[in-house]
């Protein structure tokens, strides 16, 4: 589902009628993180659950980071939680990149070359990493307390507006 697709405008018209005519909150909750879900696996199919990954990635480890006293030990989860994050996103953005690179080194010197991963690259997979991690750095740096609500943390980094802007924000 493109932004500049009739499909896009309708679904986005029906979301926010659908807000203005229940103001329960935790109804528009549901309704804004079902929405967003939706738009996700309408646009990257299988790979939303990418977007789950590190939406409970970084949920856990705010929370760990914020119980622990220790500045070392906020340290050595901080880098983990950074490790796996960009990890997850280099892999998807760089992989066939890399490989690229490696055989066109291993053609030079001789050697045979490996195959491409081929990965298919998530709708928005570096917006919605860098929102989870900017919450993470935060709550390690101490200018946030850890969401409570596991929902509302779902529906801060999957937002499906927040996508049209993209990196901008």
């Amino acid at each position: 589902m493109l932004f500049n697709t009739i499909e896009f405008v309708l679904f986005f018209t029906i979301v926010c009628i659908s807000l203005v005519l229940f103001k329960f909150r935790q109804f528009q909750i549901m309704l804004l993180l079902f929405s967003s879900y939706f738009f996700f696996y309408y646009t990257s199919n299988y790979l939303i659950i990418l977007l789950l990954f590190t939406t409970v990635w970084n949920y856990y480890f705010a929370k760990i980071i914020w119980k622990s006293t220790n500045p070392i030990t906020k340290k050595y989860f901080l880098i983990i939680n950074l490790v796996g994050s960009l990890g997850l996103l280099g892999l998807f953005k760089y992989a066939d990149f890399g490989i690229e690179q490696f055989n066109n080194l291993a053609h030079y010197m001789g050697y045979s070359e490996i195959p491409y991963l081929d990965l298919i690259l998530p709708i928005g997979i570096s917006f919605y990493t860098f929102q989870a991690l900017s919450y993470t750095i935060d709550v390690y740096r101490g200018k946030l307390i850890p969401c409570k609500s596991f929902l509302e943390f779902t529906l801060f980094v999957a937002f499906f507006p927040q996508l049209v802007a993209g990196p901008i924000i």
